[in-house]
Order: C-alpha cells, then structure tokens, then sequence
C-alpha cells in the first residue's frame, strides 16, 4: 500500500509541473460501466462534465480510444475539441488530423456482408447480439443461456473461418464478445503512440 501511495505521489508532482498533458482514456468499463447491451453504456454526467473541464483547460489535450465505431463515440460522448479514436484506432479524428487505415476501408464490404451472414445465423440464439461498427464488428453473448455461449463460439467460427484463413481478418475475445477486425499491424496502442506522436509535445 505505501508503494502505491508513493507511485501516486510521483505521479500528482509530475501532473503538476507539466506545461502539457495529454490524457487518454477508454470508453466502455473505464468512463462508463460495463452493460449487457453496448448501446445502453452512457456517459455519467458527473464524467462528462469533468471531461468538459479538462477539454477547456489548455494544459490538457483530452482522448478517447475505444473499440466503438467512431460515429458512434462521438454521439455518445458528444465533446468538441477532443480527440476520438474509434474501431480501436483504425479511424481517428482530432484537432486538425482525421485518418482512416485504407485497409481497413478497403475490406468495409466484406464486414458488411459478415454482419449480414452472422446475424441471420445467430438470430435463434436468443440474447446474442452483432454489432457492425463498420470498420470491425462485434459478437456480444452477455445476454445469451450458459449452455448456449457453445453455439454462439461455433457459429461465430463457421462464418469468419473462410475470411480469417485468407487472412483477411483476425479474431480476438474479450468479456463475452468475440471480435472481428482487418487483418493489419494496429491496435489501440499503436494509435496511442501515433496521438503522442502528434499531439504529445
């Protein structure tokens, strides 16, 4: 516990003898709580507002970085002046910068038509739920019976095997979420490292 203190310590005197902070931070499970279904993940007013406060602040350059659709995090956080990096950073807008990775782009269609392909295949699988989020796209099974999260595996398998052995895509599963992204070197911390590259100076 003192080691902790003193980490915090550091921290706070570092916070405040920087002329510039850039401050990033995830959207689902960090600003907001984890919920059964992704639309229902609002942000706390008390959050929004501290966010507002730091946004005005010009010592502070404030990110979100988030597995989100990058329309869709900026409704839900709604904040102007900040930086929002959706798709896990495969599309970033930012004060003056804007990019989207053109493989990811190029490959929009074939999500498209695996959004199509596994909703219809997962439509009797009660509670389970596909997000497109354009760019990736999300298999949520929260919601689903125990004895079912064996199916939803199985369908899930059976309708990205082809794309992801062509290597198009790659697969990841995270808490009750099994996700499909473009087969590219990126992640959320290569676009970290992209932001303090530009912004963190």
């Amino acid at each position: 516990m003192q080691h902790l203190f003193s980490v915090w310590t550091e921290v706070a005197r570092r916070l405040k003898a920087a002329r510039r902070i850039l401050l990033l931070s995830d959207y689902d499970g960090t600003l907001t709580p984890i919920v059964n279904r992704p639309e229902l993940a609002d942000l706390p007013p008390s959050i929004r507002q501290l966010l507002l406060a730091l946004a005005r602040n010009r010592r502070f350059t404030i990110g979100i970085i988030s597995g989100r659709a990058l329309s869709d995090l900026k409704r839900k956080v709604d904040i102007a002046g900040i930086i929002y990096a959706g798709n896990h950073g495969l599309e970033i807008e930012g004060p003056g910068f804007s990019i989207v990775n053109p493989v990811a782009e190029e490959l929009r269609p074939v999500f498209r038509m695996m959004h199509q392909v596994l909703s219809r295949a997962l439509a009797a699988v009660r509670g389970a739920l596909v997000e497109d989020k354009g760019l990736t796209l999300s298999v949520h099974y929260r919601m689903v019976e125990e004895g079912k999260s064996a199916e939803v595996k199985n369908i899930f398998e059976r309708v990205v095997g082809t794309a992801r052995s062509l290597g198009k895509v790659k697969t990841t599963s995270g808490k009750k979420v099994y996700e499909v992204r473009p087969a590219v070197d990126w992640d959320k911390g290569r676009a970290i490292a992209l932001l303090l590259h530009r912004y963190g100076r």
